[in-house]
């Protein structure tokens, strides 16, 4: 089975943005970077968060799955104790139910709030 590596267009650093291996995707950090230009954009926790799940959707996509697929998904906060509630609340807004497993954790981000990484189900790519 030879893996499928997924782009979504420039990325900040040397990473693809996706890998499909069989019928699992596995992401490179979503964050709120803007596909073309990579400055970060939003400022609030939850203008973040949805430009960050509207990345992940875009790589979900490009490789045949989307956000119902999702199998896990991990999730970094600069500033975990202020900004989880704004972040968990566009979440189950954008996330379709039931959620897939999550973790959350604070981490040190270099100039933005939020990042997220998934691994999700892709059909079609049973072999």
């Amino acid at each position: 089975m030879t893996p499928k590596m997924i782009s979504i267009g420039e990325s900040v650093a040397s990473y693809s943005h996706g890998k499909v291996v069989g019928n699992l995707l596995f992401t490179s950090g979503a964050t709120p970077h803007d596909l073309d230009t990579g400055e970060v954009r939003g400022s609030t926790i939850e203008e973040q968060t949805r430009l960050s799940i509207q990345t992940l959707e875009k790589i979900l996509t490009a490789a045949g799955s989307g956000l119902s697929d999702l199998l896990q998904v991990q999730v970094f906060l600069n500033d975990i104790g202020a900004d989880y509630d704004g972040f968990d609340a566009t979440y189950k807004q954008m996330i379709p139910g039931p959620f897939p497993p999550r973790a959350t954790v604070g981490a040190e981000l270099p100039g933005y709030r939020i990042e997220m990484i998934a691994t999700a189900y892709v059909s079609g790519n049973e072999s």
